[in-house]
């Protein structure tokens, strides 16, 4: 399965559109979006109608192109599609001024505070904070609540909810709440009705956009899911592999230049056998087919044709032309299969259950119940799901209320677009002012945990400033690094620290990919785990009735464990941060990478710092640590890392040094990167 449809699969989320033609203003990394003056914006009006009469008809002015986020000009041979990359746009308004951030409103007073409470109740046998409160009954027109890692996010939704019932803004079928998982939504509804004892909408995007298209009476279309569209395209690509010569050949160049010298000479055979047993064959063709699947998804949701990526190419792909020719030279057999089976059975993708609701909203042929929609997860909203909701704005506004953290955005290989949550207030403006709130008080993690890693996910200034806390004021030690030059010391070190944790504690081992579960499989000499790497569910037969299991640190966002080894930190190609390359043409396709190297890097590590109610233990590579391990210890959290001594670290990549001697002669010392090839740095020994 692709990166995409694997997200898809687990989450019910859905990929980028093409957007329509007067498209909202968005930042990018690196452009800056002029504040607009009193008289640009257009506040809130009673109806749809005499909103959309104020409203340009076309994008004319400078500053929206200026923050169109990622469009380039295309035509598809089904339809004109406007998109617009942002490298082109972060150019030419290079000049302009930045969009300015929201303020967050104070809190209300004590004493309509106290009335609100009472009018709200207890929210699933609690008192909402002060905090929760003024979000809720403060709430605007357009509203973004900041609600950081274990501050409750979906209780304030649940208390919001009740708020409206109670003061009788709205009836239970006039309020929708939209999640990003069939789970959260399966749990938001129960714990709505347990609170309030009223059934309300909660439901996924895509759910929505299913029901939108089944309302315009195309209900008929089979629906294929991501399984189905990737075996269809997996096939494709080895049939061809296997029969075709010239695809052979070029799959072989896009794997590497290594198996191309080692194969490439026997692959112009017709009997020629496929090297199955070569892992790094295997390795890089499921990674070639993966990045081909994505890219196709990518193109669905954004109507754009393999002529039209092309196109976009020739324009936008840089020093990356050449590859992305190739690359497209290899994908568009396997796009003609996926729109060949789309067509066949008539059927509807994932990406038609949005682009589909929207074009229905947009011809009336669906029309919209709702006065108030909720989403959770605000940070993780893609452009086709921003799209729906403002066809449904623009069909007959409803009153936005949104909860989300910044710090905690990390899907943008899925369309996820960081912008949409930072430059809330300037995509919403045309509906009205809009009102931040945040609510920073945690019982999730303790202070020092708190500190840290706020600390660390703040170095990137773009973000909203939080300053999260714990209401205990207790001393607490909640960091510890744990060391190894060796996978065998850190393993051991693994294994000392569980040891010592209580029998029945519950714990999580976080990597940066699957295969850092290999630190604990191969380096089991004794025997002293049951690991099932399917399932990441391991057994410590000392203590059995322990709860431990694997995930990635993209899966784990939401839960919470007692304790956390965060098994990665480590430098290099698959350490935390990642340095393993972006296919360029997927690039194309993707909100731009932020200016700040590493920037959703840092923040996914900030998730795996923040899974933890107890202790969190970074398992350190001490002959290559990663670059987060040396701010951290330089600068954050030096004292967790006594027994740890880290190597000088490279000043010109954040690589580690390494001791090395100079040809024969044992007396001539010297530092070289670990970053090499990339980085050749050296330093002399004093």
């Amino acid at each position: 399965m692709g990166l995409l449809s694997k997200f898809m699969n687990a989450l019910g989320g859905e990929p980028p559109v093409s957007k329509p033609a007067t498209q909202p203003v968005l930042r990018t990394a690196q452009q800056n979006v002029p504040k607009p003056t009193q008289q640009q914006t257009t506040q809130h009006k009673s109806t749809a109608q005499s909103r959309q009469a104020q409203q340009p008809t076309q994008p004319s002015q400078s500053s929206q192109l200026a923050r169109s986020s990622y469009r380039a000009q295309t035509q598809t041979t089904a339809r004109n599609t406007s998109v617009t990359t942002n490298r082109s746009r972060a150019q030419s308004h290079a000049n302009s001024q930045p969009a300015q951030k929201l303020m967050p409103q104070p809190l209300l007073p004590a004493d309509q505070i106290e009335r609100m409470q009472n009018i709200i109740g207890k929210i699933e046998k609690h008192d909402l904070s002060d905090e929760q409160i003024s979000a809720i009954a403060g709430a605007g027109h357009n509203t973004l609540v900041l609600a950081g890692a274990g501050t409750g996010k979906t209780t304030t939704i649940i208390g919001y909810i009740a708020w409206l019932l109670a003061t009788k803004r709205a009836a239970p079928e006039e309020i929708l709440i939209l999640s990003f998982t069939k789970a959260s939504a399966g749990d938001m509804s129960q714990r709505i009705m347990a609170s309030t004892g009223k059934t309300i909408r909660a439901c996924t995007f895509h759910s929505l956009g299913l029901e939108i298209c089944r309302a315009a009476t195309i209900a008929n279309r089979p629906i294929i899911d991501g399984h189905t569209s990737n075996t269809v395209v997996r096939n494709t690509f080895e049939q061809l592999l296997s029969k075709n010569i010239g695809y052979r050949l070029l799959a072989f160049k896009l794997m590497s230049k290594e198996l191309l010298g080692k194969y490439g000479k026997a692959a112009k055979s017709e009997d020629f056998q496929l090297p199955t047993d070569d892992y790094g064959f295997n390795q890089y063709k499921q990674n070639l087919i993966e990045n081909a699947q994505t890219i196709i998804q990518h193109m669905r949701q954004n109507s754009i044709d393999i002529d039209g990526m092309r196109e976009l190419n020739e324009r936008s792909g840089g020093k990356n032309v050449g590859r992305n020719r190739e690359m497209l030279q290899l994908i568009e057999p396997l796009y003609n299969a996926y729109i060949s089976n789309f067509r066949t059975t008539h059927g509807i993708d994932f990406p038609g259950m949005i682009t589909d609701a929207i074009r229905c909203i947009q011809r009336g042929a669906y029309r919209h119940p709702y006065k108030y929609v909720l989403i959770d997860e605000y940070q993780d909203m893609s452009r086709p799901r921003y799209e729906l909701i403002r066809a449904l704005r623009e069909q007959s506004d409803f009153t936005l209320f949104c909860v989300g953290d910044d710090w905690q955005s990390i899907y943008r290989f899925a369309g996820s677009d960081i912008h949409l949550i930072l430059d809330f207030a300037e995509i919403w403006r045309t509906w009205g002012p809009t009102r931040m709130f945040q609510i920073t008080t945690t019982r999730r993690f303790r202070q020092s945990l708190i500190d840290a890693s706020g600390a660390f996910v703040m170095q990137d200034k773009s973000l909203y400033v939080k300053h999260l806390h714990n209401p205990s004021d207790k001393k607490d030690y909640s960091l510890k690094a744990l060391g190894g030059a060796t996978q065998e010391e850190r393993f051991d070190a693994i294994i000392e620290q569980l040891r010592k944790l209580p029998k029945t504690a519950s714990v999580l081992m976080l990597g940066r990919y699957k295969s850092d579960l290999n630190l604990l499989s191969r380096n089991d000499r004794d025997g002293l785990f049951q690991i099932d790497e399917h399932t990441g569910g391991i057994v410590f037969l000392e203590k059995p009735k322990m709860d431990i299991e694997f995930m990635t640190a993209h899966k784990s966002k939401g839960l919470q464990r007692d304790f956390v080894f965060l098994l990665c930190c480590s430098g290099g190609l698959k350490g935390f941060p990642s340095a393993i390359p972006e296919e360029p043409l997927l690039g194309l396709l993707l909100p731009e990478v932020e200016r700040m190297p590493h920037a959703e890097e840092r923040r996914l590590f900030y998730v795996a710092m923040t899974r933890c109610r107890k202790k969190l233990f970074f398992v350190v590579d001490k002959s290559r640590p990663s670059r987060f391990i040396y701010e951290l210890h330089d600068r954050i959290c030096p004292n967790i890392f006594r027994g740890v001594k880290l190597p000088p670290q490279c000043p010109n990549c954040g690589e580690a040094l390494r001791l090395r001697h100079a040809g024969s002669d044992p007396s001539r010392k010297f530092y070289g990167c670990t970053g090499f090839p990339n980085c050749r740095f050296t330093q002399q020994c004093k």
